[in-house]
C-alpha cells in the first residue's frame, strides 16, 4: 500500500443539478463515471488500495476541504462505459464537513495568522491564473498523480487538527449539506436507491443493457 493522497476537485453543482457523487453515505466515489476521463480513468488511474482521497469543493466561500478519507479500496467494474469504471470505497462512518463548516484551503483563520496549508498555497504561486482558487483548479482539476509527500503531510495534519476541534453539527447529516447550495434535496431512500442502481449497472459488461428499474417521479 502506497498511502498516497490524491486531491479530488468536485465540480460546483448547478442549482437544478445537485450532483449525486460522491455517495458519502456509503463511502463511495466514482460509480457515476465522475472523473472517468482523468483521475479515475479505467486504464490510467494511479489510485490503489490503501491510498486516500482529499475532496475539495469550490463555492461562494472559496475552496473548502470536505474530507480526507480513510484508506480506500479500489473496485474495477466491467460495466458503466465501454472501458469500464473505477469505484473507490472507504469506511462510510467518516463523514465530510458541511461546506460552510469545512476548513478553507487558503483563508487565514484570523487576522495575523497563517492559513492551515501554507505549503500548498506557496506551491501554486507561479500558476498562471488570476486568483488562488483558479490556480488550484488549473493545477488539480485534471491531475492524475498524487500529492507530493510534503504537501500530503501538511494536508493530513491540518485536516486532522480541524476534525479534533470540530463539533458534531459541523459534519453532514444529509448529502446536500456538503454542497455550496442545493435546491433539489434528496431523501435517504432516494440516495440508497440511486446508489444500488448504479452498482447494478456496473455489473453489466459493455454492450449489455441493464435491467430497467422504476424511478420515483
Amino acid at each position: 500500500m502506497s498511502n498516497s493522497i490524491f486531491i479530488v476537485m468536485l465540480r460546483r453543482p448547478r442549482k437544478d443539478d445537485p450532483r449525486t457523487d460522491p455517495f458519502w453515505e456509503f463511502g463511495s466515489f466514482g460509480c457515476t463515471g465522475c472523473h472517468g476521463k482523468n483521475l479515475l480513468h479505467p486504464k490510467n488511474c494511479q489510485i490503489g488500495n490503501g491510498d486516500r482521497l482529499a475532496f475539495v469543493q469550490g463555492g461562494q466561500l472559496g475552496a473548502r476541504l470536505l474530507l480526507v478519507t480513510p484508506p480506500v479500496k479500489r473496485f474495477d467494474h466491467a460495466g458503466g462505459s465501454p472501458k469500464g469504471r473505477v469505484e473507490l470505497r472507504w469506511d462510510s462512518g467518516r463523514k465530510p464537513f458541511r461546506y460552510d463548516c469545512a476548513p478553507s484551503l487558503f483563508e487565514s483563520p484570523a487576522p495575523g495568522r497563517a492559513g492551515l496549508f501554507p505549503r500548498l498555497t506557496d506551491s501554486l504561486a507561479h500558476t498562471n491564473r488570476s486568483t488562488i482558487d483558479a490556480k488550484l483548479a488549473s493545477r488539480f482539476r485534471a491531475r492524475t498523480s498524487p500529492l507530493e509527500s510534503e504537501l500530503a503531510r501538511e494536508l493530513e495534519s491540518g485536516f486532522s487538527a480541524v476534525v479534533k476541534r470540530a463539533k458534531e453539527s459541523d459534519f453532514i447529516v444529509r448529502y446536500e449539506e456538503a454542497l455550496p447550495w442545493c435546491d433539489c434535496p434528496s431523501s435517504a431512500s432516494d440516495r440508497r436507491r440511486d446508489y444500488q442502481q448504479k452498482l447494478q449497472e456496473l455489473k453489466n459488461p459493455a454492450g449489455v443493457a441493464p435491467r430497467k428499474t422504476r424511478r420515483c417521479k
